[in-house]
């Protein structure tokens, strides 16, 4: 099956852009759920583009075997498979320490898990990774979720850096062999 990257990309363009708007209106979990939106789809579009890389991951075949599709097997990953893809593809560093304030993982776990403030229930409970995400959304004023919002944004924003320089590179990889052929 062939993806649409350039479609793909659009729809994280517009998550993107929405999330800022939201951000700009004050509507700050709208701006989480679409920040959390927008790396999925930045993760899915990377799939598209390293289709082959990813079938031979251990989450491609694994999925392969659970699916009922036997195309498009790719539109069924969840964001804890594609992140788990970029971390079997080393896409991103995700041990890397970001300016003495956590790791990249700590970062993207953030954005997802804040993504998943969409659902009622998270504002219950304790989180598995976070633990007390839950109740530090709830007993922080509501005019502080700037500040996390922020955190999403440039998370979001170092992500689409990595992977476009992980392009780029690869791009004049490509162009480097053409020439030499």
């Amino acid at each position: 099956m062939k993806y649409d990257i350039e479609y793909i990309l659009k729809i994280y363009q517009r998550y993107h852009s929405e999330a800022h708007r939201c951000y700009k209106q004050k509507c700050y979990i709208g701006s989480f759920v679409l920040y959390g939106a927008a790396l999925e789809a930045l993760l899915l579009s990377f799939c598209f583009v390293y289709a082959e890389a990813v079938r031979k991951t251990s989450v491609y075949l694994n999925k392969k075997k659970r699916c009922k599709r036997k195309r498009g097997i790719f539109l069924e990953f969840t964001l804890k498979e594609l992140l788990d893809i970029a971390r079997e593809l080393n896409w991103i560093p995700f041990d890397e320490e970001v300016e003495n304030i956590g790791k990249v993982e700590n970062w993207i776990q953030w954005v997802k898990e804040t993504r998943n403030l969409v659902h009622p229930a998270c504002w219950l409970k304790p989180d598995k990774y976070f633990r007390n995400i839950h109740r530090l959304m709830r007993d922080t004023c509501f005019k502080e979720y700037k500040k996390f919002v922020k955190i999403s944004e440039e998370t979001i924003s170092g992500i689409n850096y990595l992977l476009q320089g992980k392009i780029d590179k690869d791009l004049m990889k490509w162009c480097k062999k053409r020439k030499r052929a």
